[in-house]
């Protein structure tokens, strides 16, 4: 059998549904659920923020979108009664609008936490994404909570750049920055309420979250095995488990399953460790400052010598070397 994944990348597997895209540029685009490329996205949005006159130009985007670009997501999320609501279901289902990315919601304390980040670590620089889609929390935030403006801190996984000093600008505080991109309010707001709430708007709400529920396994599904085995590698490196064991229970398969969906696809999973450790590890060697042998643990290496020697045979360089040159750094197209 030929193993085609030594042509494989991240990328392959990375979409978002088009929706997003004709908000912003309409011309071709649709408001449904039709797929393009997640790296295109990122890069179209990079062009757009460049060619904008304003520095503001990708956050007001998210912030005057009409929810119904992100497809059956955000109608459901424009149906939410309560804040936390909108929120958790943006978190739960946001595989729904993209994939390849993360999206986290916790409450620490009397501080809610909403992050995201795309977890394809070729899609770079991605500035304009982050700014779109933090705008676009920012707005629902505000629909809620009209004074939140004043009281919510924004992360962001870079805060160089020309964007950077108008969005602290246009929110009257300093921006943080951090491993991801992320939105802090006070917890309290999320008992905000939508202005006109019934017991029948809370039914058609439920029956909207049931039915976005299936749509999002549906499409999770349908998706190439290796992909989803490539996404929840890309979100579980350094943080949980990413043995095949491990990998197989996440998918709701056994490792025999696993393994013979694998080779109909003409792919080794060992081959899908080694690209996700790759994908990450060449990220966090440029654009990031930690230790070498924090690195090496991250993606499950031993030792550093066992890190080193696979950087060496794929990129022709030591990680150091790699670290010090930055040629590995990646952009998208």
């Amino acid at each position: 059998m030929v193993c085609r994944v030594t042509t494989l990348s991240v990328m392959d597997s990375s979409w978002i549904i088009s929706g997003p895209l004709a908000a912003i540029a309409p011309q071709g685009a649709d408001t449904g659920g039709a797929r393009m490329p997640l790296a295109r996205f990122v890069a179209d949005m990079e062009h757009y923020a460049d060619l904008s006159r304003s520095p503001l130009a990708a956050w007001m985007a998210g912030e005057t979108m009409d929810l119904v670009h992100l497809g059956l997501l955000g109608v459901t999320m424009a149906a939410a009664p309560t804040l936390g609501a909108a929120l958790r279901c943006f978190q739960r289902y946001f595989g729904a609008l993209q994939s390849a990315s993360a999206a986290e919601f916790e409450v620490i304390g009397d501080t809610a936490h909403f992050r995201y980040a795309i977890l394809d670590q070729d899609i770079w620089p991605r500035q304009a994404d982050a700014d779109l889609t933090l705008g676009v929390v920012a707005d629902v935030v505000r629909r809620y909570a009209a004074a939140a403006d004043r009281v919510v801190t924004v992360q962001f996984e870079t805060v160089a750049g020309r964007s950077r000093p108008a969005v602290a600008a246009h929110l009257g505080r300093p921006l943080r920055q951090g491993d991801d991109n992320a939105i802090a309010l006070p917890a309290r707001l999320l008992d905000c309420r939508a202005i006109q709430t019934d017991v029948a708007a809370e039914d058609a709400f439920t029956a909207a979250m049931a039915t976005l529920k299936d749509e999002f396994h549906r499409i999770w599904l349908r998706q190439p095995t290796s992909h989803r085995v490539l996404q929840t590698m890309l979100a579980r490196m350094g943080r949980a488990a990413v043995d095949q064991d491990a990998i197989a229970r996440h998918l709701g398969m056994s490792r025999r399953t696993l393994r013979r969906q694998l080779d109909s696809e003409g792919v080794a999973f060992h081959e899908l460790t080694e690209l996700c450790r790759r994908n990450i590890g060449l990220a966090l060697l440029v654009r990031s400052n930690l230790p070498m042998i924090e690195i090496a643990l991250r993606l499950g290496y031993s030792d550093h010598t066992a890190f080193s020697r696979a950087f060496s045979r794929w990129f022709g360089q030591s990680p150091r070397a790699l670290r010090q040159s930055g040629s590995g750094r990646r952009v998208s197209t």
